[in-house]
């Protein structure tokens, strides 16, 4: 399969060197880091390398790692002895790369088989230097709603993101997702130099992409939902400190020295919304951290300042609370949805979901999220009779099960999901 830029200077095609090069970032991901590896290397276009840098994991990750790089020559494992943070993983996963396409793929994460092919093809159509997927959520724990980082913003066709939009952090109650949670596939001529800031541990994908756009290149969001995000107590986009805001304060304020009289006016507004947001952040871990060391007077005195901080600090600690009584499974009732393709009669009993036709654009993310909410809260068994409904059925890496209702020819391979689940 063809994508852009894959011939020679001489016009000829190159049959050893990777077009993409995959950087994933690891650090004691043990869990789910197999999954995601496998993910990668069943994708449809397979011409590409997978460069996982471990971050002094010791949890059996490196174990992990050598089984799966004996088995594939397209995997590169870098070692480091110590966590030094995902950014500085990442940069040494860039050194190494050699394709003409970069993608980033998270070690608890899981992309679609044909997500690769399909940014490939969508990046040469519109002349991208960039184009990136909505990303769904998906938990074997509860989650609270259907969910994806585009959500109602997602459009009907392929848009264009502005620096204005990937700074922007939604308030709460506000529609949209934060753009920086993205998964872009990114040409590695356009993105020249650029590094991550090893300072951040938070944030350092939006960092990088904002500095991306206001040099000039450009980034595309297409309608489609091909990037799995899991969610799990472990996160790392889910846990802050007071560190760790300050630091994306400190990459904030300095992007903004850098910035000339007309890419400041453009973004003075967000800007200042964003620099709330952040100060509101500080605050809640500052009254988390006080709370932690029994510090009560200090903590009274910050939500007297700050009374807002009462909801978000109830929620945190309900949650909290919840994930240590209720284990993942308790409680955990039994559920069979069936995919039907277009054009294929349903069942007159059971429940089921008209999945779109392959040839589609994919442009369904609600349904993607509501099968991986209804995964989250139930064992939930799915069943295909068709390439497309085995291909939906890799939009839900949560299901306990996937069943072939008949003898399915299809080029997309079985799920492997390898998390627990009977799938794969």
């Amino acid at each position: 399969m063809q994508g852009p830029g894959e011939t020679t200077p001489a016009g000829q095609a190159s049959a050893t060197a990777p077009l993409v090069s995959v950087i994933m970032a690891n650090h004691q991901g043990a869990a789910y880091l197999e999954a995601a590896v496998r993910s990668v290397l069943l994708q449809s276009h397979d011409r590409l390398e997978l460069i996982v840098a471990d971050d002094g994991s010791t949890d059996g990750s490196l174990e992990i790692l050598d089984r799966l790089a004996a088995q594939d020559a397209r995997i590169v494992v870098l070692c480091h002895d110590r966590p030094s943070g995902p950014a500085a993983a990442r940069n040494r996963a860039l050194s190494r790369a050699r394709g003409r396409w970069l993608a980033i793929c998270d070690s608890d994460d899981v992309m679609h088989p044909d997500r690769v092919s399909r940014l490939l093809r969508a990046a040469e159509a519109l002349s991208a230097d960039a184009v990136a997927d909505d990303m769904i959520h998906f938990a074997t724990e509860p989650l609270a709603a259907p969910q994806s980082v585009l959500g109602e913003v997602a459009t009907a066709d392929p848009w264009q993101i502005t620096a204005a939009e990937m700074l922007r952090i939604p308030a709460k109650g506000q529609g949209g997702g934060q753009l920086g949670y993205l998964k872009p596939l990114m040409r590695r001529s356009a993105l020249g130099v650029l590094r991550y800031d090893e300072t951040l541990h938070i944030g350092e994908d939006q960092d990088l992409y904002l500095r991306f756009l206001l040099q000039g290149g450009t980034m595309w969001v297409l309608p489609e939902a091909l990037y799995l995000y899991r969610r799990h107590p472990r996160s790392l986009s889910y846990r802050s400190s007071q560190a760790q805001v300050l630091a994306a304060m400190d990459a904030m304020e300095h992007l903004c020295g850098s910035l000339d009289a007309d890419q400041l006016k453009d973004l003075n507004k967000v800007i200042a919304d964003r620099r709330r947001i952040l100060e509101g952040r500080l605050a809640f871990e500052a009254l988390a951290d006080d709370l932690k060391a029994v510090r009560l007077w200090a903590a009274a005195r910050g939500l007297l300042q700050r009374p807002g901080l009462l909801r978000p600090l109830l929620a945190a600690a309900g949650a909290k609370l919840s994930r240590r009584i209720t284990p993942a499974d308790a409680g955990r009732e039994s559920r069979t949805i069936h995919l039907i393709a277009p054009g294929q009669p349903h069942p007159k009993a059971g429940e089921w979901r008209r999945v779109p036709d392959l040839g589609a654009d994919h442009a369904h993310s609600a349904l993607w999220t509501e099968l991986c909410f209804i995964a989250s809260r139930c064992a939930l068994t799915l069943t295909y009779g068709d390439p497309a409904g085995l291909s939906a059925a890799w939009r839900v890496p949560a299901a306990q099960d996937i069943v072939a209702r008949s003898d399915v020819q299809s080029d997309l391979p079985r799920p492997f999901f390898g998390d627990g689940g009977q799938n794969g």
